[in-house]
């Protein structure tokens, strides 16, 4: 059955949106978490993503987009689904718009699936919403009235830094022209069937610059990936945006990662400026 929906554009949208209902979010209990630290005088960050989906008229299939990272940000040369810090006063203002349906930029069907959340964790998805609508626009120039919010997951806290992500999904509507900005090396599109193949899945073993073996939530030895072939490279998709987009995918339909068995390995060095980006050269025009 879930073969054939990948085919239908607005049956699978549907279906979706159905699945992800069942998904009991965690927002108000980890904001709730992340304010607390604060007042105690820890630094933590609130990130959203948006796990974007968009149909292929000509492949009649879903994929989803994902954005691999630029030299000059943190955690360069990642695979990341679009989004990044969120909570800032426009974020804040404009997710209450949304909520509210004040602004005709958020589509019918986006508002129908908002209003189904309670308070007050509707108002941090509105927020979040926000954030990465805007983010969206950055780093891809997606415009946010092309964008259908169809649901939420739970949130996932990152081991190397004080962040936890508020993961929520959305999908493409007509036509965009993509249009990466400094933080984003390029764009791929990874279809969602390429998840039911064994053959793209892989043990990663990042090599840990001796700068920061000491760091908390390096201590990697063998750890689930996937292998996006994008043209003649390899890109790795692992780590927390890997977790994020199974546990969509194991949500929508019956893929488990106990049924797979990579028997590829993978080892690669990581960026001696991995958790820091390289400045970007400063342009003198």
């Amino acid at each position: 059955m879930i073969n054939d929906l990948f085919a239908n554009e607005k049956a699978f949208r549907n279906y979706v949106v159905t699945r992800l209902k069942s998904a009991e979010l965690d927002f108000v209990k980890r904001m709730s978490y992340i304010r607390e630290r604060e007042k105690k005088g820890e630094e933590w960050s609130i990130s959203g993503v948006l796990i974007l989906l968009e149909f292929d008229t000509e492949g009649e299939e879903y994929s989803i987009i994902l954005n691999k990272r630029s030299p000059y940000v943190q955690q360069p040369g990642d695979l990341c689904c679009p989004g990044g810090r969120i909570g800032n006063s426009i974020d804040t203002i404009f997710g209450y718009l949304l909520s509210k349906n004040i602004i005709p930029l958020i589509r019918p069907w986006s508002f129908k699936c908002l209003q189904r959340v309670p308070n007050p964790e509707k108002d941090i998805i509105g927020t979040v919403l926000a954030g990465v609508l805007r983010e969206c626009w950055e780093e891809m120039r997606l415009p946010p009235w092309k964008v259908e919010y169809l649901g939420g997951l739970p949130t996932h806290r990152m081991q190397s830094f004080p962040r936890i992500i508020f993961p929520l999904v959305g999908r493409i509507t007509g036509r965009w022209n993509a249009k990466p900005n400094w933080e984003v090396e390029k764009i791929l599109r990874v279809p969602i069937r390429s998840f039911f193949d064994p053959s793209n899945y892989a043990l990663y073993s990042p090599r840990v610059p001796s700068s920061f073996k000491d760091r908390p939530g390096t201590e990697w030895l063998e750890i689930p990936c996937m292998v996006v072939q994008e043209g003649d490279d390899e890109e790795i998709l692992w780590g927390a945006t890997f977790g994020i987009i199974i546990n969509f995918i194991q949500r929508i339909t019956d893929l488990s990662l106990d049924m797979i068995h990579p028997q590829r390995k993978i080892e690669r060095d990581l960026p001696v400026d991995y958790f820091t980006g390289t400045p970007r050269p400063v342009n003198k025009s």
